[in-house]
């Protein structure tokens, strides 16, 4: 009788294998219709009657999982919510300013959506429809502009022939260029006008195809301003109910660290979007007095790019390079472009810079360029978005373990590693 009951391999631990195996053999033949959110939901059914502390940072882990498979999976429908959660966010110190001045949560966020509401009616209704006449303008232009590409690499033929670079296979170079039908690209072009007008609008939204991107451009018109305005109102509220989920022996440590995470990144943000919007209005209006063609859609490029680190001056620099190339006076072209670049970005440096942004997050510029060599890597534009808000979290964490290691016993020589008989 004790044998068998010392035996590990009795009926109940076949009965699980039996069970586990089956249950594979279920999962396996539905696999075409499953998710990891259904998979989730199962794993929860299963460790339910468990509570051990390996169980629950399986549960954990498999959330977080789960949440990040459901962002990328339903992203371009969050992204309204996403950038109303950031507009509030940013918002949010001038409600609270304004309460503190007497007026009421819901009145100061009345207040501040007037204006809002009336800057968004004036992009959409001025902004958008000029925006789009450019870019149509643009389109329009494409032959001409391809002729004028077909004049300059003419001359670039005859130049290449009559010079002798010892370095450049002149012949193969000249072959090449003339290989290019001008003619055939101007066709594809002509054809394809409303196609990559469609494509360009889709690209700067960030959104699919069909009915995904209907839903999300009604999303940022509509639903983010509303979205934007409820979360602003109940913020206060949103915050203490996120602090009362925290453990209690934790509380005071996480609500710390989340207070000065949220001092830096809201600084950073807050001055990154200002400083964004006024490089964007200062490169429209440089390109505007020097009567460069489509100011404003070079203008629109270098504010929203400008919200990513660096990247505000490569983004409108190279189109605009390419259309000052291939104009009818390319040394004039060329001439305004680096008076205006020269003059936003020495304002932007010492000016807009330090004042608007100033050394936010502490971070330095190598750092800030790693940061967004990595998560541009792996995740693409969205991760240059969410570069330097990760720096600023991987930076506190950081300080955050040294400062427990400097406090550590190991540290201030008390313990030694290896114990000493």
């Amino acid at each position: 009788m004790n044998e068998k009951a010392a035996d590990p391999f009795n009926w109940r631990t076949w009965h699980a294998v039996v069970v586990l195996g089956v249950l594979g053999l279920f999962l396996f033949s539905i696999r075409s219709i499953l998710n990891p959110f259904i998979l989730f939901l199962l794993l929860l059914f299963l460790v339910q009657p468990y509570s051990t502390r390996f169980h629950q940072m399986l549960v954990a882990t498999a959330a977080l999982l789960t949440f990040v498979w459901l962002l990328d999976t339903t992203g371009f429908l969050l992204a309204p919510f996403v950038l109303a959660l950031v507009l509030a966010y940013i918002q949010h110190p001038l409600v609270a300013r304004m309460e503190r001045r007497g007026l009421s949560r819901l009145a100061a966020t009345v207040l501040l959506a007037l204006p809002a509401i009336a800057i968004i009616g004036v992009v959409l209704f001025v902004g958008i429809p000029a925006l789009s006449a450019q870019v149509a303008e643009l389109i329009r232009g494409t032959p001409a502009f391809l002729q004028t590409v077909t004049l300059r690499l003419e001359q670039w033929q005859a130049q290449l022939q009559s010079r002798d670079l010892p370095w450049l296979d002149e012949q193969a170079l000249v072959d090449r260029l003339r290989s290019i039908q001008p003619e055939v690209v101007m066709a594809w072009m002509q054809q394809r006008q409303e196609a990559i007008a469609q494509g360009v609008w889709t690209g700067l939204l960030g959104v699919g195809k069909g009915l995904g991107a209907v839903l999300s451009l009604l999303g940022y018109v509509f639903l983010t301003p509303i979205l934007t305005f409820y979360l602003l109102r109940d913020w206060t509220g949103i915050q203490a109910r996120l602090r009362e989920l925290v453990p209690g022996p934790y509380r005071d440590r996480v609500v710390g660290f989340a207070s000065e995470y949220d001092r830096l990144l809201a600084r950073y943000l807050r001055g990154q979007v200002l400083a964004a919007a006024i490089v964007g209005v200062l490169t429209w209006l440089g390109f505007l007095i020097a009567g460069f063609p489509y100011a404003l859609l070079l203008g629109a490029v270098a504010g929203v790019f400008n919200i990513i680190p660096y990247m505000g001056l490569v983004a409108s620099l190279i189109p605009a390079l390419v259309i000052a190339l291939f104009s009818a006076n390319p040394l004039v072209a060329l001439l305004k472009i680096a008076i205006v670049f020269a003059v936003v970005q020495a304002l932007d440096s010492s000016v807009i810079g330090p004042r608007v942004v100033g050394e936010a997050v502490g971070l330095h510029p190598v750092w800030v360029l790693l940061a967004l060599a990595v998560t541009g890597y792996f995740f693409g534009f969205v991760g240059l978005l969410i570069a330097v808000p990760l720096a600023v979290l991987v930076k506190l964490l950081l300080g955050y373990a040294l400062d427990r290691y400097r406090a550590s016993t190991l540290f201030r020589g008390e313990r030694p590693l290896v114990a000493v008989e």
